[in-house]
Order: structure tokens, then sequence, then C-alpha cells
């Protein structure tokens, strides 16, 4: 996304350029300036479209891998308790790295009030998911389809809550 934030004052800038060389030269030079111009604009078009899909794809995969890791964990016995555990605190950590980038474009102080409320919830799933997480640790064979399922329930509202804090 920044990237594409990036190419738009590109775009500005060929567009100025275009204008000025229009203005300081005759006819014909005109003429072939306008023709760079629109070549140079369809050059950026075509890059900031491409750049758009890759998002897009990148996306798609990352949300996927996602996806199929909660889909194996969830059929963890008692048994692989480990396992599970484990595995959702790697995810975690990979999470967390995200969250701190987030984190660190955010300023209290010049955010909007659904920034805010957005920042809050973030932080108050984070602290949601960290409890499911530690009492997935103390789960019996009685209450491990319970626990798990708690988890996995939190990690989806952790998930959900940065994906809106994002937005904002």
């Amino acid at each position: 996304m920044k990237r594409i934030q990036l190419m738009k004052p590109s775009l500005i800038c060929v567009l100025g350029l275009s204008t000025l060389a229009l203005v300081g030269c005759n006819k014909s030079d005109r003429a072939e300036a306008h023709a760079d111009a629109n070549k140079a604009m369809a050059k950026t078009e075509n890059a900031l479209d491409k750049a758009v899909d890759k998002t897009k794809d990148a996306y798609a995969d990352v949300k996927a891998g996602a996806a199929n890791a909660w889909s194996d964990l969830k059929g963890y016995s008692f048994d692989k308790k480990d396992d599970f555990s484990a595995s959702a605190k790697a995810m975690a950590s990979k999470f967390d790295a995200e969250m701190s980038a987030l984190k660190s474009e955010y300023n209290e102080a010049k955010a909007s009030a659904s920034r805010k409320a957005a920042m809050e919830e973030l932080k108050s799933s984070r602290a949601d998911f960290d409890s499911k997480m530690s009492a997935l640790g103390r789960a019996t064979s009685a209450t491990w389809d319970s626990a798990k399922s708690d988890v996995i329930a939190a990690w989806d509202r952790v998930q959900a809550a940065y994906y809106k804090a994002r937005a904002n």
C-alpha cells in the first residue's frame, strides 16, 4: 500500500513536468511532449495496476496460510496440547511484529476517535487472547476442546481488531 502511496506523487510530478513542457514549447514540441507525457502516464498506471494486483495476491496468500494453519490446529487432540500451544504462540509472535509496526505509526494525540477505539479494541483483544492461551495451559482432557475453541475465537477477534485498526 505504501508503494501505491509513493507512486501518486510520481504521477503528479510527471503531469506537472508535462504541463511545464507544453507551456514552454512550440506547437510540434508540445505535441511530442504531450505524447511523451501520455506514454509516461500509461507506464505509471500500468505499474500501479501491477502493484495493486501483487498486494491483493500477497494478502490472499497470507490470509489463506493463516486459515490453513488454524484448520490444521483445530483437529489437535489433548495429546497434542503442547504442539497446539507452540504453534499458536509462534503465530502470535509473527503477528506481534505486524502489530508493533501498526503501533509505531499510531499517534494517539492525532488519532481520530474511531482510530483510538480500534487501537483500544486491538489491545483488549490481544489481552483476551493471552488470557485464553494461559487457560489453555491449564486445560485438562475434559476441558481441552472448549479451551482450544476459546483460543481460536480469541485469535479471530485479534485479527479482526487488527484489520479494523489498519483501516482507520
